[in-house]
């Protein structure tokens, strides 16, 4: 079983939510006091411990009605409700799949669970048997939370020692720890994971897998001085064990499916060591909502697989690729260029859509020589022609990314304006039209000639060379970006005088739909 979608309304942070899940993985981004913590903590109140449940206190301050929290449960493989008595006789189906669809209504003190028909209307039934379907789901579906640099040592019902998971998995975390926790502490907490594994009902591939690889941990450890990577390795087979056995502690049953809770990986962590640790929680038989914000981490996600939390006066808004949006060579292209080349720009408040290496590396140095920091702002820069216009267009249309295009004035730019102007955007979309064939050319008729001129042929070159020649001299001689710091380093002479109009109202447009994104 999977959970397919969550609907939140009056919880802590979130005044309303709905959020569409992946059945694998689903990666959760988005500004600071957005939701994504009060996420998580709905999610554990409904599928958690029972200590867990909803309280009072989680109601939304100033929220007139309850709390709210609905889920769609769907099946993995046909016939799992049918193995689940509480579940097997609920109606409800979604475009031909069965679905159970969970309602809770806190208010006073009290959670009422409701069961819904595929209209969003209560089916009649009992209140002990809504009850045994949420219980069930509980166990079938139960959330855990993976916890990275807190609670690793105690868990009611641990039979591993708290002291061996101290001692083998927070030393890793402290960052001012001195050396390697000792190999005396890792080996005690392998073999008590191992044995405890071997013990348990888990029988599926991924955990065998983790047992041998426990198992085997002697043999990486007496190479880990020469190859520290093992090291690192040891400390996430570790990690991952904990979250399985944390499953079973629950009550999992063989072929149940938890859901991961793992919040900001990265930050206790160092990239070698999160890279081995999320190799083995993908392999983990659970379905994962990660929340993040890390640019190195989402180079090992799907590109389709992101959720942009987007907070509105009165809800939150989760925007993210649907595979409709973006076929497999979008997916391809996208992957590469912008997440793994451009990482951070999935964090920006805005992009500025520009089509080569001359505009990536003067803007930020323009809106620097005007008092502006892109940074900061929260602009980020984006080269679109290696990857495709349509599709960083597609891209920026599912995360409801605002955009300040910056095209050149000759026929490829002329299309790519087309492209822009017939773009059906959520989010604001802005276009600039260069009134020269290329931006070198842009600044020689904006009086950075002579600079051009000094770049190509030196100190001593004189006038009468065609603009053509010198752009191509110039280039040649400093590449794409080393002419344009030449231009920002001239510009910073007398920057209210040098720096061309066009390129300082699109930097004054990117910041001002990056502030207008804060207060929407």
């Amino acid at each position: 079983m999977h959970l397919r979608h969550l609907s939140i309304r009056n919880f802590r942070g979130l005044r309303s939510l709905q959020l569409r899940l992946r059945r694998d993985t689903t990666v959760l981004i988005g500004e600071n006091q957005w939701g994504r913590t009060s996420l998580a903590g709905a999610l554990e109140a409904v599928l958690g411990p029972p200590d867990r449940a909803l309280i009072d206190a989680d109601r939304t301050s100033g929220a007139q009605g309850p709390i709210e929290i609905a889920l769609d449960i769907g099946e993995s493989q046909a016939g799992e409700f049918d193995c689940c008595a509480p579940l097997a006789a609920l109606p409800c189906s979604i475009f031909g799949h069965r679905v159970v669809r969970l309602h809770l209504n806190h208010r006073d003190g009290s959670t009422v669970p409701t069961i819904l028909n595929a209209d969003g209307e209560p089916v009649p039934l009992d209140q002990a048997a809504a009850q045994a379907a949420h219980d069930a789901l509980r166990q079938q579906i139960p959330v855990i939370r993976l916890s990275l640099w807190n609670g690793m040592g105690r868990t009611e019902g641990a039979t591993v020692p708290d002291a061996a998971w101290t001692s083998a998995v927070n030393a890793w975390m402290a960052p001012d720890r001195e050396g390697p926790p000792s190999r005396h502490a890792l080996l005690q907490s392998a073999e008590a994971a191992t044995s405890e594994l071997s013990d348990r009902r888990l029988h599926d591939a991924a955990s065998l897998d983790l047992v041998a690889e426990l198992r085997a941990l002697p043999t990486a450890w007496r190479h880990a001085e020469r190859q520290p990577a093992n090291a690192d390795r040891v400390c996430a087979m570790l990690i991952a064990a904990h979250a399985l056995l944390r499953a079973d502690r629950r009550g999992v049953g063989q072929g149940v499916r938890p859901i991961l809770l793992v919040e900001d990986p990265e930050t206790h962590l160092h990239p070698t060591l999160l890279s081995n640790l999320w190799s083995l929680v993908e392999q983990l038989p659970a379905q994962r909502l990660v929340t993040t914000n890390s640019p190195d981490f989402l180079g090992a996600i799907d590109l389709r697989a992101i959720r942009r939390l987007v907070r509105r006066p009165e809800r939150t808004v989760a925007y993210g690729a649907k595979s409709k949006d973006l076929s497999e060579s979008d997916v391809r292209r996208l992957s590469y260029h912008i997440r793994t080349l451009r990482g951070g720009a999935f964090f920006a408040r805005a992009w500025i859509l520009v089509e080569g290496e001359t505009e990536f590396w003067s803007l930020p140095g323009v809106a620097s020589l005007l008092g502006h920091d892109l940074e900061a702002e929260g602009v980020r820069v984006v080269e679109f022609a290696q990857a495709g216009l349509e599709s960083v267009m597609r891209l920026a249309g599912s995360l409801a990314m605002p955009v300040h295009a910056l095209v050149d004035g000759d026929a490829a730019g002329r299309g790519y304006a087309e492209i822009i102007q017939r773009h059906d955007a959520i989010a604001p979309c802005r276009l600039t039209v260069l009134p020269a064939n290329s931006i070198e050319r842009y600044f020689w008729d904006r009086g950075l000639d002579g600079a051009i001129l000094e770049s190509a042929y030196g100190a001593e070159a004189g006038s009468g060379r065609s603009a053509g020649r010198a752009i191509d001299d110039a280039i040649r001689r400093y590449t794409k970006p080393g002419l344009a710091r030449r231009m920002l380093d001239v510009m910073a002479a007398d920057p209210e005088r040098l720096v061309p109009k066009e390129l300082g109202d699109v930097v004054a447009s990117a910041i001002s739909l990056a502030r207008q994104s804060m207060r929407a």
